[in-house]
């Protein structure tokens, strides 16, 4: 038994059930033990999991052809990258090496905030980003920045799943919310807790839930997109992560939820092993990252899968460019090629992950700011 597993049993004890979010707030973010913050949490095929950037470069540079055009839209002398969650800066690296051999000008004026808490994971980033040390700073929180301190863009990958979430179960007629109690010294969960008037009011729209259906609710991710409109005073927010609009989330197809853990590429649903050892997440509500975007001044340019917005943006022309170049050789018959196109393909990271860009502060100059797509791949998107 480790020392976070004692701390949590210890608060419930005191304070009695917990609710999902602390636990997760606890499991992820404790400042000593938690799984994001202690330097535990390992990405890459070897680690526990792996995300876009980790497959190949062409998801950054891909990127970094909207981060132009959004930079040369925006005009001024400084355009901001600001990214939450940004690890160890793999995401970074890829952008910033992009933008200063395509766009020397814009890479000149460019300004990247890496928001990360664990002093373990900045110092591992600042190793990682040393190539671009003056061009990347460093801040604990998006609170850390002033309001409206930020003209450029605010993007998070695979940020949004990873933030504490509440859950709730269908029973007699109502959503009870799921609490983390004790049962002897195991953990176990309960529903006899006072009402959740917050979930309940979330869900107003929604009247077919199935007795026992199990859901998620991310109430975190909100605020998360109030706090970007905040900090930014005119530009765009970029959202990438694994996830649906609400009517498909919280179908009955899924009774159980969507929340999973993560060790070592292994998946489970048993968030009380390996406190603070494990991954624990869930998909994202886009419909809730949209209207909460609406509410603070953010509007919705486009929502779709991560393989089309990589090919609007030109993933397919950077493979065209790698082959051509001799920069991977043999792509056509290479790892690569398998790699890059699983970041856009569908059945595979492509179609399972989703891409919302949203936009504060411009008018008319922004109509025809998305590009018409040379390609469009029916991804079966809800």
């Amino acid at each position: 038994m480790n020392a976070l597993t004692e701390i949590v049993k210890k608060e419930i004890e005191d304070k009695g059930p917990m609710r999902f979010d602390r636990f997760m707030e606890l499991a992820l973010y404790h400042p000593g033990y938690g799984y994001y913050t202690s330097g535990v949490a390992r990405i890459g095929k070897e680690r526990d999991y792996y995300t876009s950037p980790c497959v190949h470069p062409a998801f950054g540079e891909t990127v970094s052809r909207f981060l132009v055009k959004a930079a040369k839209i925006l005009g001024g002398v400084v355009f901001t990258i600001v990214e939450p969650g940004a690890e160890r800066g793999l995401l970074a690296l890829d952008i910033l090496d992009a933008m200063r051999e395509s766009e020397p000008e814009i890479y000149d004026r460019t300004n990247y905030i890496v928001i990360e808490r664990s002093p373990e994971i900045i110092s591992e980033a600042k190793g990682l980003l040393k190539e671009h040390a003056e061009k990347v700073s460093f801040a604990e929180s998006l609170e850390a920045l002033g309001a409206e301190s930020v003209s450029g863009v605010v993007l998070s990958n695979e940020l949004m799943d990873a933030l504490p979430f509440r859950r709730a179960r269908f029973e007699g007629g109502r959503l009870r919310e799921i609490l983390v109690t004790l049962e002897g010294e195991c953990f176990t969960e309960t529903t006899d807790g006072p009402r959740a008037p917050e979930i309940e009011e979330y869900f107003s729209w929604k009247d077919d839930f199935e007795e026992g259906q199990e859901v998620e609710v991310n109430l975190k991710s909100g605020e998360y997109v109030k706090n970007i409109a905040r900090v930014l005073k005119r530009g765009f927010v970029l959202t990438i992560d694994y996830g649906y609009l609400a009517e498909e989330l919280y179908s009955p197809d899924r009774m159980k939820g969507t929340y999973k853990c993560i060790y070592r590429h292994t998946v489970s649903e048993d968030p009380y092993a390996r406190i603070g050892e494990q991954d624990i997440t869930a998909h994202v509500d886009f419909s809730l990252l949209i209207r909460a975007g609406e509410a603070a001044g953010l509007r919705e340019i486009r929502y779709t899968t991560q393989g089309q917005f990589l090919i609007d943006w030109g993933v397919l022309e950077i493979l065209d460019k790698l082959s051509s170049a001799g920069k991977e050789p043999q792509l056509r018959e290479s790892k690569a090629l398998s790699a890059i196109k699983s970041l856009f393909l569908p059945g595979s990271m492509g179609h399972n992950f989703r891409a919302l860009l949203q936009a504060k502060g411009f008018g008319s100059e922004i109509e025809g700011f998305y590009p018409e797509s040379p390609l469009t791949i029916s991804f079966g998107i809800t």
